[in-house]
């Protein structure tokens, strides 16, 4: 089987399982709005970033490493000093995350979130003994048991999380779901891997850990920065408004974060380990295809989520503060537009060992992300955020700048871009057309506005890319049906 034939069934058995787990948890999510109030969940959300921040604080490029070093003679050493740079720095930060981090959450406005934080630590530390089991199974392309675990993780989550929070558990029941699925995850990918393959012992090199940290700590500190991107946004929208609003615009960032993490981090898991065999003549190559490929399926479910954002939260959500949910959705919804593009380009860079890039690319996301909100808190919730986009946004053109001038066509990734787009253009025309004519005739309900514009846009889109997009679009069709037909392995 080729390696291409491979990175296209990882990709696909990836994004089916994810999505598949991922839907569980939206449900569940969706469900607990009925039992638990914005506020309560802007308390956990508060808790937990404060010990993801934590966690991040000690992930510096270990898996990564275990990944593109990893390979060959020096496998076992190298992924036994992952492991044990991962637990030892894990009890560190975790530790003291959960001794003194209750002590950070008055300044968010959210006192009652200490109790949260140290029970999140313990959730985060046992996700980390899965970290290296994972890198493993990856590092072969192996990425079914990994797609089980999110499964079962997701459930297990949603089970317990929906009993407690129904019967009157309040935050706690989402703390307690982070832990028992921490557990079910860790346990799947323990047993798939085996301890041979991550746990063996090997003598311990300052050698070896010095490469891991002139390989990782660029990688650490984008890490930090990329977490940052994703979460303090939280922190600062509560510090400014409250945890209430913060529960709304979480859920907000969670509902448009679906196309970007359900697609577009699944590919990215698959293309890193990908691209690391690749020879390096042939990356440049792979990384026009695969952003060509990422734009033709991200972009219309990013732009087509924040078209329907308001019909679709007036059914799901309850008719409370849980409607502020709508508009911050339509505003999000860019952010799956350009996060997916910057995976993409993570994986070329860490590839080339250009990891460098990759920090400073996340540094200025979340200094502008941060500061974007600082500024224009003042003008309300929805404008604030639209920091989101002008961070993810320049930042996204930016890394494809930087790799433009080594080896990629600009041609060809700026049509990969660009193409998609048009279709959107024309998808976002006909939605829009076909929600006024239905408004128009007085057929406002909230299912019959969000069936017909999901059907209209869907149509529109499809065949505008098979005119404007014909190349990409014969060449993902192929794919498919590649990661579809069943070939013995070599």
């Amino acid at each position: 089987m080729s390696l291409a034939h491979k990175a296209a069934r990882g990709a696909l058995w990836t994004i089916v399982s994810s999505m598949g787990g991922r839907a569980i948890g939206v449900i569940g999510t969706l469900v607990m709005t009925r039992f638990l109030h914005p506020h309560q969940i802007g308390e956990v959300s508060d808790a937990a970033i404060i010990a993801l921040t934590a966690n991040w604080l000690t992930i510096w490029g270990w898996g990564q490493y275990a990944v593109v070093k990893g390979r060959g003679a020096d496998a076992q050493e190298v992924t036994y000093h992952a492991t044990v740079a991962y637990f030892v720095t894990g009890v560190v930060s975790l530790g003291l995350c959960a001794l003194f981090g209750g002590r950070l959450t008055p300044f968010f406005d959210a006192p009652h979130a200490a109790a949260y934080v140290a029970p999140m630590c313990l959730a985060l530390f046992i996700r980390r003994l899965g970290a290296i089991p994972e890198r493993v199974l990856s590092r072969t392309l192996n990425f079914r048991a990994a797609g089980i675990a999110a499964i079962l993780g997701e459930l297990s989550y949603t089970v317990v999380a929906l009993t407690l929070a129904w019967r009157g558990y309040g935050g706690w029941s989402i703390i307690i779901a982070n832990i028992v699925q921490s557990c079910v995850q860790v346990g799947i990918l323990v047993h798939a891997s085996g301890f041979k393959s991550w746990l063996a012992p090997t003598k311990l090199k300052w050698s070896r850990f010095k490469d891991m940290l002139k390989f990782g700590v660029p990688l650490g500190i984008q890490g930090i920065a990329h977490g940052g991107a994703r979460y303090w946004d939280n922190l600062a929208i509560s510090h400014f408004f409250g945890p209430g609003p913060t529960g709304a615009y979480n859920m907000a960032y969670n509902l448009a974060d679906i196309p970007a993490i359900q697609i577009g981090e699944q590919i990215a898991l698959v293309l890193m380990p990908s691209m690391a065999e690749l020879p390096q003549e042939r990356r440049a190559r792979a990384l026009e295809r695969s952003t060509a490929l990422l734009s033709l399926i991200i972009f219309p479910l990013a732009v087509g989520l924040g078209l329907v954002a308001y019909p679709l939260i007036d059914l799901i959500l309850p008719a409370n503060e849980w409607q502020l949910v709508a508009p911050l959705l339509a505003v999000l919804a860019c952010l799956s537009v350009f996060r997916p593009i910057t995976w993409v380009l993570s994986a070329y860079m860490e590839a080339e060992s250009k990891t460098n890039r990759l920090m400073l690319l996340e540094i200025g996301k979340v200094v502008l992300l941060v500061g974007s909100i600082i500024a224009l808190h003042s003008f309300g919730l929805r404008v604030a955020a639209g920091a989101v986009g002008v961070a993810f946004g320049i930042t996204a053109i930016a890394g494809v700048m930087m790799v433009m001038r080594e080896g990629p066509s600009p041609r060809r990734l700026l049509v990969g871009f660009f193409q998609p787009v048009v279709c959107c253009a024309i998808m976002a025309a006909v939605t829009f057309g076909v929600h006024r004519a239905l408004l128009a005739i007085g057929w406002d309900h909230p299912a019959v506005l969000l069936a017909s514009m999901i059907v209209a846009g869907a149509i529109a889109y499809v065949a505008a890319a098979l005119i404007i997009c014909r190349e990409t679009s014969k060449d993902l069709l192929q794919l498919l049906k590649k990661a579809l037909k069943r070939v013995p392995p070599d």
